[in-house]
């Protein structure tokens, strides 16, 4: 699993209003939270992996927890300030000391480090503490790709059992997609092999690159029809090349669309996989259904 897709960051700019929408969809959801750098902060939980919305929560707070010059807080405010979605990834560590040297042997630079913890109470009411170490890595011209290797020291006090059974059937994410114009991709092409130590593999549509939990799909709008057929008008409108959407696995896609018909959401089919695709309403992204139902039992 390690640097596998944990959890791609949703920033948006309402985020109680957000929660409330991706729990219209038929997602669990556990009650808002604060990070110690200021960013409020609602999750889905899956087996290894989270979707994760975030939003400023404390604008006092944004400096703290500094990693080298990086500061989390700042980018996740930076960018927000632009448009809503994703310019951070958070990639599942086991171990963060051997993943960094791994990256770094390949010619990625740390930014920094940054150990923090949650007070949190059990599901049987006792108080206890996450413990997460994260290492931050960015490159020049792709700061909307920035990522970070997130080791959770207690994964048991972040996936509890009775979170993780959605009614919408989801189980966790098949895959990322990113747009990139045609001239931006090799840079893109470049950051994902010296992240993930794996190599691209071309496609009709553009390339992917596995990582230890799903892929990286990487695409541009000319060749992006083949994979959620027309996109919205106004999607990463900056041409920044970033994380459009988030796709996710279902155990049956009948679970998914009584929330997506109860809710309006506007939506499309491309193949096999039913694409919901008004941005705003779910925080400057697409999010894309397949069916996979091998996935019977994600958190035992």
């Amino acid at each position: 699993m390690s640097l596998g897709l944990d959890h791609p960051l949703v920033c948006v700019t309402d985020l109680p209003a957000m929660r409330e929408t991706y729990l219209s969809l038929g997602f669990k959801m556990r009650p808002a939270g604060m990070h110690p750098w200021g960013t409020s902060t609602a999750l889905v939980i899956f087996r290894n992996q989270l979707l994760e919305l975030v939003g400023i929560g404390d604008a006092r707070l944004l400096d703290g927890y500094p990693a080298g010059a990086f500061r989390f807080g700042r980018h996740v405010q930076h960018y927000l300030a632009q448009r809503q979605g994703v310019p951070l990834t958070a990639l599942n560590s086991s171990d963060s000391a051997a993943d960094l040297a791994k990256i770094t042997a390949r010619g990625g630079v740390c930014a920094g480090r940054i150990e923090f913890g949650r007070d949190v109470i059990t599901s049987d009411g006792r108080p206890d503490r996450t413990a997460t170490t994260l290492q931050i890595f960015t490159r020049a011209g792709l700061e909307r790709l920035s990522v970070f290797t997130c080791q959770q020291h207690r994964r048991d006090l972040i996936e509890f059992p009775e979170w993780m059974d959605h009614p919408n059937g989801a189980t966790g994410f098949a895959s990322a997609t990113i747009l990139a114009e045609r001239h931006d991709q090799p840079a893109v092409r470049a950051w994902l092999e010296t992240i993930h130590g794996a190599g691209a593999v071309e496609t009709a549509w553009g390339f992917s690159v596995e990582t230890g939990n799903g892929q990286w799909r990487v695409t541009d709008r000319a060749h992006a029809g083949a994979l959620f057929g027309p996109l919205p008008e106004g999607l990463a409108r900056d041409g920044a090349p970033s994380v459009i959407s988030l796709d996710l696995k279902t155990r049956d896609l009948s679970c998914v669309t009584p929330y997506v018909t109860q809710g309006g959401f506007a939506h499309q089919r491309a193949g096999d996989a039913l694409i919901l695709t008004e941005i705003e309403r779910l925080g400057g992204i697409l999010l894309s259904f397949t069916q996979q139902p091998e996935d019977k039992a994600p958190y035992v």
